[in-house]
């Protein structure tokens, strides 16, 4: 009879990139630091590390990734700012174009130049163009920018978010730009599409896995069947995130993602900044201490209010989290009651670790939700009570 402490271990799949020796940690020790039957735990009070933020440019498109042969000319001036991918897909000829990405590879922000290199360099009209995105601050930072990249001509460019935009487009609005597809409405999809044909000039941004929804996202499903001719496109340079916030974010994505094989290459370095910082709070009040003592360093540090999320019970949701972009996010109460090892909660976990630009936390009471489990545990920097491992001599036990 084969005994209990002999069962075959689960494999995992590797990371989607490699990282350094002690941000790594097997699968087998990690379940057998939650599992073994032959430990005892004591815990540890190990103090917050001091936050590590990094020095970054305002803004770090500005620092672009080298480019394809032949692209230097292309769009030059209104798309120096982006990387060799997405300066191949703002650039691409007229037609049906759907950019499927991750967070924080800069769909967004390609969306934007491409429709400035489309009227100021192949002569669109500005008055034809309909750009639509998900929220209004997401219609707010389009307008802006693009008032930034073309001048006036942007005035004549209908910009709206998806709720506002009720009325039946005109038909001289022959050139669509939809900023995150897997959010909007199928109705709204159908009255933006529907007396188009396949061949039609639409360029649509997005990513399954970020839809907070059960089941595909109708409207990126649809585009494919109603524009089978459509370009499609990935990006895989992730421009805003730390590697660690980058793993951890895959590994917990993996197992229900909506785009196999996606591939996520970090543009900082992998050492760069520090892992995720995990709070093993006492009770609710320990919990609330760790907020403030993290928001009071942050305040010392100079993070502005606007640039740091706090996710959970006494803050905002991520669904509220999902249309900004933070330099720290910090998850709070992360039970396995409050996220149990579900899709919703996976997407949701995946979602809010990709806001943030410098550092991430989460903090619990208990145990944690199982889906920290799913993360490689040196990616984590632990602190508060500590739970450690306290291994002694196995004791004969009956089968």
């Amino acid at each position: 009879m084969r005994r209990p402490d002999e069962r075959k271990q689960p494999q995992v799949a590797s990371p989607l990139f490699e990282i350094s020796a002690g941000m790594r940690t097997t699968a087998e020790r990690r379940r057998r630091s939650h599992r073994s039957h032959h430990s005892r735990y004591a815990r540890e009070a190990v103090p917050m590390p001091e936050p590590a933020l990094t020095t970054r440019t305002p803004d770090p498109w500005l620092e672009s990734a080298p480019l394809l042969t032949g692209m230097d000319e292309v769009g030059a001036g209104l798309l120096d700012s982006l990387d060799a991918m997405q300066r191949v897909a703002a650039s691409a000829g007229r037609g049906p174009l759907l950019i499927n990405a991750s967070p924080g590879t800069g769909k967004t922000h390609l969306l934007i130049r491409r429709v400035a290199y489309l009227v100021q360099e192949l002569g669109v009209p500005a008055r034809q163009c309909l750009v639509l995105a998900a929220s209004a601050p997401g219609a707010a930072r389009i307008r802006r920018e693009l008032g930034a990249l073309i001048g006036r001509e942007a005035a004549s460019i209908t910009i709206a978010e998806f709720d506002d935009f009720a009325a039946a487009s005109p038909p001289e609005l022959g050139h669509v730009f939809i900023d995150d597809l897997p959010r909007m409405p199928m109705r709204l999809f159908r009255q933006v599409t529907e007396h188009r044909g396949a061949e039609a000039d639409i360029t649509a941004t997005g990513d399954p896995d970020s839809a907070l929804v059960s089941g595909e996202p109708a409207a990126f499903a649809a585009f494919a069947e109603q524009f089978p001719q459509a370009h499609v496109m990935r990006l895989s340079r992730n421009h805003r995130s730390p590697a660690a916030v980058l793993v951890a974010a895959s590994q917990v994505i993996e197992p229900i993602s909506r785009v196999p094989g996606r591939l996520v290459q970090p543009e900082r370095p992998a050492l760069e900044g520090s892992g995720i910082g995990r709070c093993f709070a006492v009770d609710d009040e320990d919990e609330k201490r760790f907020v403030e003592d993290l928001t009071d360093r942050l305040v010392e540090l100079g993070v502005a209010p606007e640039d740091f999320a706090v996710i959970g019970p006494d803050g905002m949701s991520v669904a509220e989290a999902a249309d900004g972009e933070f330099r720290v996010v910090c998850l709070t109460g992360m039970t396995a009651e409050a996220w149990p090892n579900t899709a919703a909660a996976r997407r949701e976990l995946y979602v809010a670790l990709g806001r943030t630009r410098d550092l991430a936390y989460v903090s619990h009471t208990g145990a944690g939700s199982p889906l920290l489990a799913d993360v490689d545990q040196g990616l984590f920097s632990p602190f508060g009570m500590v739970p450690q491992d306290r291994s002694g001599p196995e004791q004969p036990r009956l089968l």
